[in-house]
């Protein structure tokens, strides 16, 4: 019966061989699970395709072409296994064909995306002035991904033609075979970490078990300094990098021509870690300068197919920068304002609420009872210009009647910069400084209108023992505007047009896209979106510690993003961040073209408020 289904040996053998390399890919799966302890879940792997299938709806083309990669090969291998038994379901067959036709779109597109991507990998690579054998292992890399979208097309083209059944067959068996070869640890590495949000710091020891004598001091490790001191998560990250070049094109810093491509560094990371009988020092490979480039903007985290977490990464070994003192002295500066002042501008803490003085806002100690912390920040509170954020939202708060109040001078650094900057240290100190002072307030309730501290106090303070309900002031305005606990006046309605900037600590680390944008929409008619927005925004160039010091480029990322927004045409600039807010003043300062004011969204919305809201 089977040997019916066959017009001869030679196909016999053809569709053995080719159903027993899907079976070497699924083998291939699980030696790769077993190898790395990670169990293969159902769960997750439903998880993922619930997360990509919801993603679907992107119009990110480079997310569209991978789709079209998966999928394709998917299908490829379905149509090759059902090939002898499409004389019983004609109809099915029909279907699958029909299926083909945008998958075969989306892998030319994809072929012609790897091809532009490999000539700019080695202009990336000419530029970092990486060695001839790292050179050569990259481009070996690329072209057996450009080979694989090759023999996914010409199957799902073939299999159109039922004459060419063996050639089929053949091409199902070449790539299956990369697949197998190339494709099967990255899958792992998705599967277990592609919801591993770039939020989620490595906390490699607790300063309260130290103090309170649970650790030895002298026992912990903060950052790496040998290959086999790396995670083992990050260990498999590196190593699933298949260098698709996604990172690398959406990365600020790469963009602005500084010495740092994430594709690069986790190469460069991963061919270290296989030498073998060796345990090399990671900057043996790695430059300094690339570490201090990153913006930590999570851009390449985002982008990536097969869940590489670049960050991470970047953070042990900053971490071991610090640790061995190898610091400019802006960095180091940097820190000691930390240490001395607790903020990094090195002012007097009984400064930070002079902007605050004439405006009649209470500090938790006069008035404990009420029902939110305005959490301020340093660059709202010491920063002249930034300072007006924290009277605009002020405003909003008290006419909507919202019972608020500020730490003052009791309030410090929340720890972000120095995390960022790798002092592991010095941030755990704050942040179990202000969760003390915020418990023995007995404060439940935060607001800020700094994406850093929100993210900081939201997501990583947990960690230390600070659980707080965190609202962010995008999100506060809009429901805010929504309840009719504020009204704005339409007299601007028609003249005001805007383009919004997505903070990225914001939208791509809070997944905070629509709130902006809703009340930005109560204050104008013509809101204009720029090409990247929301996840896939654009740094300003000031995470990740950036806005403490400098690194070498070829220019500035905020004067990219700056002639995007003046590509927009829009009169006005609305930021959701004081950093940004910063950033983009100074860019548009030295733009001749610029006519373009920049706003914080909540100067937008307390300007165009009605007295009597």
């Amino acid at each position: 019966m089977v040997f019916a289904l066959f017009s001869n040996t030679l196909d016999l053998v053809a569709y053995v061989l080719s159903f027993a390399s899907v079976l070497a890919v699924l083998g291939a799966f699980f030696w790769w699970s077993n190898r790395l302890g990670a169990k293969p879940q159902a769960s997750r792997l439903l998880l993922l395709t619930k997360e990509e299938s919801a993603r679907l709806r992107s119009t990110d083309p480079v997310f569209l072409m991978h789709v079209a990669i998966v999928v394709g090969v998917g299908v490829s291998i379905l149509i090759a296994l059902l090939d002898p038994f499409w004389s019983f379901f004609p109809l099915l067959r029909i279907i699958f064909l029909i299926i083909s036709l945008p998958l075969i779109a989306g892998l030319f597109a994809a072929f012609v995306w790897r091809l532009q991507r490999f000539n700019e990998s080695k202009q990336a690579q000419k530029l970092l002035g990486t060695n001839s054998s790292f050179n050569n292992s990259s481009a070996y890399l690329q072209l057996v991904l450009i080979l694989a979208i090759l023999l996914t097309t010409s199957e799902l083209v073939v299999s159109w033609f039922s004459t060419l059944t063996n050639a089929d067959f053949i091409l199902n068996i070449f790539r299956n075979s990369l697949v197998i070869l190339y494709y099967a640890e990255p899958s792992i590495n998705l599967i277990q970490y592609f919801d591993r949000p770039p939020s989620m710091i490595r906390v490699p020891f607790k300063l309260s078990d130290v103090m309170e004598g649970k650790l030895d001091a002298s026992t912990v490790a903060v950052g790496v300094s040998k290959m086999s001191e790396f995670p083992q998560y990050e260990k498999l990250s590196f190593d699933s990098c298949v260098e698709i070049g996604a990172c690398e094109s959406a990365c600020p810093a790469t963009a602005a021509g500084r010495p740092l491509s994430p594709r690069i560094f986790v190469r460069k990371a991963s061919l270290l870690g296989r030498q073998k009988g060796k345990d090399p020092d990671p900057f043996e490979s790695i430059k300094e300068e690339e570490l201090w480039s990153c913006v930590t903007c999570g851009a390449c985290v985002q982008s990536c197919p097969v869940a590489v977490k670049h960050l991470d990464i970047v953070y042990d070994l900053r971490r071991n920068l610090v640790n061995t003192g190898k610091l400019d002295k802006d960095k180091s500066t940097l820190l000691q304002n930390l240490v001395q002042n607790q903020n990094p501008y090195g002012f007097n803490s009984s400064s930070r609420a002079d902007w605050a003085r004439d405006q009649g806002i209470d500090t938790i100690s006069s008035n404990p009872n009420a029902e939110y912390l305005y959490w301020v920040g340093c660059i709202s509170s010491f920063d002249q210009r930034a300072q007006s954020v924290a009277k605009a939202l002020s405003k909003i708060m008290k006419q909507a009647g919202i019972s608020f109040a500020i730490l003052g001078s009791e309030e410090m650094c929340n720890g972000d910069p120095a995390r960022r900057l790798g002092e592991e240290g010095r941030y755990q100190e704050l942040a179990y400084q202000n969760i003390e002072r915020l418990n023995s307030y007995k404060v439940r309730k935060i607001i800020t209108s700094c994406p850093h501290c929100f993210n900081t106090i939201k997501n990583e303070y947990p960690a230390f023992g600070g659980n707080y309900e965190v609202i962010y002031h995008s999100q506060l305005i809009s429901n805010l505007i929504r309840d009719g606990r504020i009204k704005l006046s339409q007299d601007k309605l028609n003249e005001i047009s805007v383009t919004l900037h997505d903070a990225c600590y914001a939208s791509r680390y809070n997944s905070i896209f629509d709130e902006p944008r809703s009340a930005l929409s109560a204050a104008t008619k013509d809101l204009r979106e720029m090409h990247r927005r929301k996840e896939k925004t654009f740094c300003c160039g000031a995470g990740g510690s950036n806005y403490w010091y400098k690194v070498p480029q070829q220019r500035t990322i905020a004067s990219i993003r700056t002639e995007e927004a003046l590509g927009t045409g829009a009169g006005t600039l609305a930021t959701e961040c004081p950093f940004c807010l910063s950033m983009f003043e100074d860019s548009m300062r030295v733009n001749a073209n610029s006519k373009m004011s920049v706003k914080d969204l909540a100067e937008i919305v307390a300007e165009e408020m009605l007295a009597d809201s």
